[in-house]
């Protein structure tokens, strides 16, 4: 019999059917959440999530838009955290950051970022559980674009995919990290049982070890202590590390239990 006849005969041709509606359900959802053609790097979860302009870290498109809509759980409102804004600040008219709270026409702007230093250590709150992030670009020569990270706004202890072990200087801590940090362009050094150097991503070292997710986010508590002479490569969780030499701290991971 036509394999098309056979689907959604029976339990099994039923949860075929239930699947199929569900991938493509997802699909619109997700071609919904981003817009245009400036978009690069994107997961955008419930829970938490990271996105970056097309190209970052390199140089972002002239002339191009992307829009990405965020939501979060309803009842819950959004905590934003800007990794990098590098654009070209000669025309504020058509190359700049704006976030909005809302999604659609009756979206109300939050904030504007036209380049500079403004956007470094802002803490940015929706007032609802949706926003908009436009990234608009202009002719321009250089930039590497567009790189932030959020999540519900109970996770005050937010960092984004690009903060490194060497920029804390305690010897314990805990941070959330967001989904989305397993990009192309950050580079761990180390192993899951001595350690990671000081100049890796604390997220995607996170993942690598396998103490968060990079669908999900999570929390990490790190450990930081002095550096070794070297530092192995290993692959683990679709991260592979490289190789690395003496540093003059190193972090590890605590997990529950010990």
């Amino acid at each position: 019999m036509d394999a098309s006849v056979m689907v959604g005969r029976g339990t099994g041709g039923a949860a075929v059917f239930v699947l199929i509606v569900f991938i493509l359900l997802l699909g619109a959802r997700s071609s919904r959440a981003q817009k245009g053609d400036g978009c690069g790097h994107t997961v955008l979860g419930m829970g938490s999530g990271s996105l970056a302009s097309l190209g970052y870290p390199l140089s972002y498109p002239s002339n191009s838009v992307c829009e990405f809509e965020i939501s979060v759980t309803t009842g819950h409102t959004i905590l934003v955290r800007i990794a990098d804004l590098d654009i070209d600040t000669n025309n504020c008219q058509v190359s700049y950051l704006r976030l909005y709270n809302g999604h659609g026409p009756g979206r109300t702007e939050i904030v504007k970022f036209c380049g500079g230093k403004e956007w470094k250590d802002a803490v940015i709150q929706s007032e609802g559980h949706q926003v908009t992030v436009q990234f608009m670009s202009g002719p321009h020569k250089n930039g590497r674009g567009l790189f932030l990270s959020y999540t519900k706004t109970q996770h005050t202890d937010l960092i984004t995919c690009l903060e490194k072990g060497e920029h804390f200087s305690e010897a314990e801590f805990s941070k959330f990290c967001p989904a989305g940090c397993l990009t192309d362009f950050g580079e761990v050094s180390g192993t899951i049982p001595h350690g990671y150097r000081d100049s890796s991503p604390l997220c995607l070292a996170g993942v690598h070890a396998g103490v968060v997710s990079n669908t999900l986010g999570g929390q990490i508590s790190v450990v930081s202590s002095k550096g070794i002479p070297h530092y192995e490569s290993s692959l683990a969780n679709n991260v592979t590390s490289v190789p690395g030499n003496l540093s003059p701290s190193l972090f590890t991971f605590k997990t529950s239990g010990k």
